[in-house]
Formats: structure tokens, C-alpha cells, sequence
């Protein structure tokens, strides 16, 4: 599988993302419609990102096929940067848009009250680019417990 794949699956599941995280999350001032409008983006944007994220563990599982110590824990460190800061950033997100409706799905006078964790105006918390990063980074480290499999491959002249 060739890194241009990847790189493909990677872009359009980043643009689905941002799709449904700009233009399918409601702002608290519009009104609520009947269904979620990021139904439609995401029954396109899942498969694609299924690919990306299959994609990634194949590609890290070469990675750490022909990865020295130094480059692991690179890669260890690299993951806690992206973990640490995708999590800040999504309680930023969260705290900023529970402000703005004025509280919580069990806080009376929100404007998210009695709805449920995942409608049309928190569309933005389950589906952003912080999610979508932390999720590429750990199906890309999860490759690593496929090393000893694509390794044993390379000796028997495969791949």
C-alpha cells in the first residue's frame, strides 16, 4: 500500500471532518431542525475515514518494522504532544460551547436542555480535527504490534 494512498484517505477524511465540524454545527443562535444535518456528511466521511485509519496501521506497522529505539520513543513522544494537546484543546471547545448555551444537557435553562450528549449543536465536540489526529496517531501506533508479523515477511522475501 503506497504512502499516496494514505496521504489521499488522509486529506478527504480531514476535509469530511471539517465539513461537519464547520458547516453542519449548528451556532447557538440558529434553530434546531428535525434531524441532525451531519447525518449526511458522515455516512460519506466514515468509510473514508475507516480507510485512513486502516491505512495508518499498515503504514505504522512498517514504520516500526525498520524503527530503531530512538525512533519509538520519537514516536511515543510525539503521540503524548498530540494526546496533551488535542485533549486541552477539546475541553477549551467543550467549556467555550457549554458557556455559550448556557450550560449542559441536564441544566434547565440551556439551550441544549433535555438533548441528547450528540445533536446538531455539538456536532463540533465528537467530530473536529483534534479527534481526528489523536485517533490517525494511535491507529498509526498501533502498527507497532503488527512489526514482528510484516518482519518476518521481509525475511521470507515478501514485501
Amino acid at each position: 500500500m503506497s504512502k499516496l494512498a494514505w496521504y489521499i484517505s488522509l486529506a478527504i477524511s480531514l476535509f469530511g471532518v471539517f465539513v461537519v465540524r464547520y458547516y453542519f454545527t449548528l451556532a447557538p443562535d440558529e434553530s434546531l431542525k428535525n434531524i441532525n444535518p451531519a447525518f449526511i456528511p458522515l455516512v460519506f466521511v466514515i468509510p473514508f475515514l475507516l480507510i485512513s485509519l486502516f491505512i495508518s496501521f499498515v503504514i505504522g506497522s512498517r514504520y516500526f518494522a525498520q524503527a530503531k529505539g530512538q525512533q519509538i520513543v520519537s514516536y511515543i513522544v510525539v503521540l503524548c504532544v498530540i494526546l496533551a494537546l488535542s485533549t486541552y484543546l477539546e475541553y477549551t471547545q467543550v467549556q467555550a460551547d457549554l458557556t455559550a448555551f448556557g450550560g449542559g444537557i441536564a441544566d434547565k435553562g440551556s439551550l441544549i436542555f433535555n438533548f441528547p450528549i450528540w445533536n446538531s449543536y455539538t456536532n463540533g465536540w465528537f467530530v473536529n480535527e483534534m479527534i481526528f489526529f489523536s485517533l490517525q496517531a494511535i491507529a498509526f501506533g498501533i502498527g507497532f504490534f503488527k512489526r514482528h508479523t510484516i518482519e518476518l515477511a521481509q525475511q521470507e522475501g515478501g514485501e
